[in-house]
């Protein structure tokens, strides 16, 4: 299993500024690799994440940690080129990242250019933690019968939640799985750029987490939007906890 830094903060439209410097404190003190972006060229650095990805998730399992959530377009698309079974996306965020679709892709419509793009399909696509969502958005999601599980649901039907995720897991045969830190709490992940309240805690996002882990079917995961500049030492800690748990699950 791979691990791979995406320092890439490129396509955050200035909300986020400064996660790209999270991946070497995140992966500090293990080996991994660094995809070299390129600076002030966003489309040219997602076509160096797409091909890095590629050639590594066509030899073995991986983990990228960037960097904002629009690296997540490049890194999908790589696993859909590598998947050899039916696929799956999981997405762990407080946004459903869908409100447009245009290129290059930014960390707020990523998710919508994979669906159109048909790198996953929509009825194999989950969002899980969403609780802020636009009107476009939300009208986007039933149109292309997209999986939400929100927060509410989360924590108020917990059990509920994990087996509509397990019938997902069941129906998949290999699963990429997105983990943006802003599906926590602020209590617990302040080092962000999209703080919204009442977000997931530790025990609730693990006990979605490890069925994921568990099942054997993960092939990627990608880890994003941790700002160190805005940060306490919470937010990190809990990154790094992830990134653990990870790197057991998927060895």
């Amino acid at each position: 299993m791979k691990l791979v830094s995406v320092p890439s903060d490129q396509g955050n439209l200035d909300k986020n500024k400064g996660c790209s410097q999270a991946p070497g404190q995140i992966l500090g003190g293990r080996e991994f690799e660094e995809v070299q972006v390129v600076p002030a060229n966003f489309e040219e650095t997602d076509q160096v994440i797409y091909e890095r990805a590629k050639e590594v998730l066509g030899r073995e399992r991986a983990l990228f940690v960037g960097g904002d959530h629009s690296i997540s377009y490049a890194l999908v698309k790589a696993f859909s080129e590598t998947s050899k079974g039916k696929k799956a996306l999981v997405v762990f965020d407080a946004h459903p990242d869908c409100v447009q679709f245009f290129k290059p892709l930014s960390h707020e419509d990523w998710v919508q250019g994979v669906v159109e793009e048909g790198f996953v399909e929509a009825e194999n696509l989950m969002i899980v933690g969403v609780r802020k969502v636009h009107e476009l958005e939300r009208k986007y999601l039933k149109k292309k019968g997209v999986r939400v599980l929100s927060a509410v649901e989360v924590k108020s039907a917990g059990g509920q939640a994990r087996d509509k995720l397990l019938q997902l897991i069941a129906l998949s045969e290999e699963i990429y799985v997105s983990v943006d830190i802003d599906v926590f709490d602020p209590s617990i992940a302040p080092g962000t750029g999209c703080l919204e309240k009442n977000g997931l805690l530790e025990r609730e996002f693990f006990g979605l987490f490890e069925p994921l882990l568990d099942s054997g079917k993960v092939r990627a995961i990608d880890l994003v939007e941790v700002n160190p500049a805005k940060d306490s030492g919470k937010t990190l800690g809990l990154a790094k906890r992830i990134v653990e748990r990870a790197v057991e699950g998927m060895k």
